[in-house]
């Protein structure tokens, strides 16, 4: 998870709300991505869509039964659809998503595809996870600071 935070760190670093995914294959680590929809021509470009779509193009597949993906933040259920799409074996999130959380959160959509044998963990590193999110909307809501004016 702490990969995922660094990840979610950039996105908050570039502008982008603060959430990261980290792909591990076969017990190493090999993809990691973060959000880039924090502006409005980008509203899908979620750090787990992103994180799924480079490493099925970079290895050629989309079953990943044998990979663990984490999460800073519970899936949307754009995003939960798309990991159960992929086969995804084991889902860590950190954060939970009290407003849009498809693993059980809101609604239970892995529940919707008991053929698909997604495992869901929720909670690890919670509260640094949440920290950064709420970190990053307390400054949006302020607005800019003087220091940013000139």
């Amino acid at each position: 998870m702490q990969r995922a935070l660094s990840a979610a760190r950039q996105a908050s670093a570039e502008g982008h709300v603060p959430i990261g995914a980290v792909l591990e294959l076969d017990g190493v680590y090999r993809y990691s991505h973060a959000n880039q929809s924090g502006h409005s021509d980008q509203p899908l470009a979620h750090a787990e869509l992103l994180l799924l779509q480079a490493a099925s193009q970079s290895l050629g597949q989309s079953d990943f039964r044998r990979s663990i993906l984490y999460v800073t933040l519970e899936p949307c259920p754009m995003c939960l659809g798309a990991m159960l799409h992929c086969h995804l074996g084991t889902l860590v999130f950190g954060a939970y998503n009290l407003k849009w959380g498809a693993c059980g959160t809101v609604q239970d959509l892995s529940a919707a595809f008991p053929a698909e044998s997604l495992q869901c963990w929720g909670g690890v590193e919670e509260l640094a996870c949440a920290a950064l999110l709420q970190g990053f909307f307390g400054r949006l809501r302020q607005g800019p600071s003087a220091e940013d004016q000139g």
